[in-house]
């Protein structure tokens, strides 16, 4: 697969302002244009949250999951494409200030990356070939995205910004000189599909001994340096239908399947390698074809036809080696995700067989046994009558209520399912503005509010405000089922408290040059804390290792949940060792590592808790 790159020279400086641009987005003005004639959505899917293929400002991967979307469109005839906006809505297509990803930097919004998978001839017949449309956000915020015709396939990315899930809806417009086109509202397996009306389908007919095979349509692979893929490989005989689950998730193979050949399973080399956090490398080097991943203290490299790879520079053999069938690079799952610290389950039922991969258990050593001696034989005691093992409290559940008219009830809980006492609710009138009625939680964690009884419908709200080493922390509480209610009907609305992150901004200190090393970008920069106590929920928390990037209003990390940590540093340069960096808070002592807690937020956002961090450069 061949990727054609426009000129992408960013430096760190303009990833940085870029990202400080970005903020939540607008509402939604597509809606009830007419569209333009002749371009039609026949496909919009949101097919894994599993790569890092993009930036929140680039065309460059930054330690943050994409939403990873497919895109079929018909055009009739020449078409100029002005925009591509992914936004996320509620299940009626409504913005709900979630995020907005673009191709050109109109307002506000993260880069929309978007692939397009165009078959070109060869000498062999055809090809397809990965273009990236937009590596970058346009200088130029008029310039349009492109010029096309007929049927295309198209792989979009969109950063996570935090709220990039599989349980979110999201709406595409595609803007035109004659207007703009509207998908309906997609959320994961929930595809907006038009079918072909063009291709009806075919009455039943007997077998016959030599069917003629039908070709498939192309499907859009997910971009990689490979070479160039074409549709899925040619089935080897008896070989099952292959459905690959990691951690429990299965993963979805755009072109190229997986298939079992001499008793190893082979895999699409990016799916896999990405799935397992690599950064992927393609290399040729003559005649010698490798695919590479690369990740933190581990290194693979598989050549393609050869029974010898490479784990941190060792030698390994391969009972199967990484070959190219039809176009499509495939390497054995076993080898790269065992050699990746996983374990990995394969079972088959019939002509499906399933493989799963899931984290390595350890097992505990096995304790040496000791030479025997002789011992006069005890007389036997009787044994203790067992005990039962205590279980785990059960979650209690809130009681079931029944809604009444004019009134609206409910309860706020934690993640656990415990109650949450003094948290303040209120009752939102649709239709005066700024006009709420507050409740109170009780001990349960229930609340009941008395609505009046005017024509009007209501939407639900809460904040609860927490102290942690002295300091008040105040979250906004979204409800369970945010949807409006008539108030001459009343509802049931229940709160979950799960979400109480912050934000680190991170500012690199450079000491003298050393031309020795790369240009420092923040998303080289990797950062562990660790939890120093219990977080604000009173729960334990777990050590987070995060790349630094864009945030809201400035760089580092986010999505952290307030506690106390300790944090230490690396710079992963490209080619080069890590390096440990020193690190400091806003006391400017530099150390190892350095203790720290999250304090009043920067203004962008009231419940935006920031801390404040430095790292020296070399």
């Amino acid at each position: 697969m061949k990727w054609s790159f426009g000129k992408r020279n960013y430096t760190s400086v303009m990833t940085f302002l870029l990202a400080g641009c970005l903020t939540f987005g607008s509402i939604a003005n597509a809606f009830g244009e007419t569209p333009p004639a002749g371009v039609q959505i026949k496909e919009f899917s949101l097919l894994d949250t599993a790569s890092d293929v993009v930036g929140a400002a680039d065309f460059t991967p930054e330690g943050n999951k994409d939403g990873h979307f497919k895109l079929r469109l018909s055009l009739a005839q020449h078409t100029v494409i002005n925009s591509v906006v992914l936004r996320s809505t509620d299940a009626y297509g409504k913005d709900n200030s979630q995020g907005v990803w673009r191709t050109n930097h109109v307002t506000t919004g993260w880069l929309l990356g978007i692939v397009q998978d165009k078959v070109v001839p060869s000498s062999s017949g055809t090809t397809h070939e990965s273009i990236i449309i937009n590596p970058g956000f346009r200088k130029d915020v008029k310039a349009p995205v492109g010029e096309f015709d007929g049927e295309l396939t198209f792989d979009l990315y969109a950063s996570d910004n935090g709220t990039i899930k599989e349980t979110q809806y999201y709406v595409l417009e595609i803007g035109t000189p004659q207007g703009t086109v509207v998908s309906k509202p997609i959320k994961y397996k929930s595809p907006m599909i038009v079918s072909d009306s063009a291709s009806p389908t075919p009455a039943p007919t007997p077998p016959t001994p030599a069917p003629t095979p039908v070709p498939a349509p192309t499907p859009a692979p997910t971009p990689a340096p490979t070479p160039a893929p074409s549709p899925a490989p040619a089935p080897v005989p008896d070989s099952p239908q292959i459905h690959v689950l990691f951690k429990g998730q299965a993963l979805q193979f755009d072109g190229a399947q997986p298939i079992l050949k001499d008793g190893s399973t082979l895999v699409p080399f990016r799916k896999l390698f990405e799935t397992l956090g690599f950064v992927v490398q393609w290399k040729e080097s003559g005649g010698t074809q490798q695919a590479i991943g690369t990740k933190e203290g581990l290194a693979i490299e598989l050549t393609i036809n050869s029974t010898s790879a490479k784990v941190n520079g060792k030698s390994v053999s391969l009972d199967v080696p990484a070959q190219i069938l039809d176009g499509s690079t495939l390497v054995p799952l076993r080898f790269v995700a065992e050699n990746s610290g996983y374990a990995v389950s394969y079972s088959r039922t019939g002509n499906e067989a399933t493989v799963q991969i899931e984290e390595a258990t350890a097992s505990p050593a096995p304790t040496p046994t000791p030479t025997p001696t002789p011992t006069p034989t005890p007389t036997p005691a009787p044994a203790p009558a067992p005990q039962p093992s205590p279980s785990p409290a059960p979650v209690p559940e809130p009681p079931k209520e029944a809604a009444e008219p004019y009134v609206v009830k409910g309860y706020v809980r934690d993640a656990n399912g415990q109650p949450i006492p003094d948290v303040v609710v209120f009752a939102d009138n649709t239709l005066l503005y700024d006009s709420n009625i507050l409740g109170v939680t009780d001990e349960t964690g229930h609340y009941r509010i008395e609505l009046p009884q005017i024509a009007t419908s209501w939407r639900m709200g809460g904040d609860i405000t927490k102290t942690f080493n002295d300091k008040e922390y105040t979250f906004h509480l979204k409800v369970d089922k945010d949807v409006p209610f008539s108030g001459s009907t009343g509802a049931v609305r229940n709160f979950t408290w799960n979400k109480f992150d912050g934000q680190i901004y991170i500012y690199p200190f450079f000491l003298s040059s050393d031309d020795s090393l790369p240009e420092f970008n923040m998303s080289d920069l990797e950062v562990t804390l660790t939890p120093v106590g219990p977080l604000l929920d009173g729960s334990t928390g777990k050590t987070i290792i995060k790349r630094g990037g864009p945030v809201s209003g400035g760089a580092g990390v986010d999505q952290i949940p307030i506690g106390r940590y300790k944090a230490t540093a690396k710079w992963l340069p490209e080619g080069h060792a890590p390096i440990a960096l020193q690190i400091s808070d806003k006391s400017g002592k530099y150390g190892d590592s350095v203790e720290f807690e999250f304090g009043p937020s920067n203004g962008i956002s009231t419940a935006l808790y920031l801390s404040e961090l430095t790292v020296k450069i070399p």
